[in-house]
């Protein structure tokens, strides 16, 4: 970049190269990329190594890049969820409540997850388990018949986006009643067939559910876009515009 094309390289470049490196599983030469390029003290890189060490179970390195972010952004609560996260998709239930006994000691509240939809000129929104629209007793039915549909096409629900120490068909359950499904049953009841479905979330959209997106936008026919925190999801026939990289 610098001797050909002139163009000093920034941290928002560096970060992508830690993107590059970490999403493909290079966590050496993450790390030996991190000190060569003495990148150790900004966050949005040890944020980047986080996410790639969610992905791949790394709990070493994650930890690692936890406990950096804590020192750098001691406030914030992405890095102790992440953290959170790991240790709970490794049945380290111990270190999941420790690390919930730090977020409080610290005064630090994980900003609650919710997904909103517009249906008539009205918003609404749910939160995970929500059983608070008038509607809800549709909702779910309608999710039922979407659950045994899916169930034919192949689709297995990924339990391990269940971060609760709970049993397996609870944690199935529990995945149906995510807020972006609960958004998206309301809007399938209500909306004109064939009309795309827009759904916006707070936070990232998890696998499981990008999964289900992309199976129900086949079985269904329908259009969905949801915007989570990162970007644009456009699911459509059974594939989404990410190309499952988020």
């Amino acid at each position: 970049m610098s001797k050909v094309y002139g163009i000093t390289p920034s941290l928002e470049h560096y970060a992508c190269v830690v993107n590059i490196l970490s999403r493909a599983g290079q966590f050496d030469e993450v790390e030996a990329f991190i000190k060569e390029q003495k990148l150790s003290t900004h966050a949005l890189i040890w944020e980047t190594v986080l996410g790639a060490c969610k992905l791949h179970g790394n709990l070493d390195l994650g930890e690692t890049a936890a406990r950096k972010l804590f020192e750098l952004q001691p406030k914030e609560d992405s890095a102790y969820v992440f953290l959170s996260n790991i240790f709970a998709s490794k049945g380290r239930w111990d270190d999941v409540q420790k690390i919930r006994v730090l977020m409080s000691e610290e005064g630090i509240k994980k900003e609650p997850g919710c997904s909103w939809v517009g249906v008539d000129g009205q918003v609404h929104v749910f939160v995970s388990q929500d059983g608070s629209h008038p509607k809800t007793e549709q909702i779910y039915a309608k999710l039922q018949d979407l659950k045994q549909r899916l169930s034919f096409s192949g689709y297995i629900p990924k339990t391990e986006n269940v971060l609760h120490n709970i049993s397996s068909r609870e944690k199935i359950e529990h995945l149906w009643h995510h807020s972006e499904r609960l958004a998206l049953g309301l809007a399938l009841i209500s909306a004109s067939p064939g009309m795309p479905i827009r759904i916006f979330k707070n936070l990232r959209i998890c696998e499981d559910c990008h999964e289900v997106m992309k199976v129900i936008s086949y079985v269904t026919s329908r259009e969905i876009v949801i915007r989570d925190f990162k970007r644009f999801h456009h699911f459509k026939l059974g594939s989404c515009s990410c190309q499952d990289s988020w």
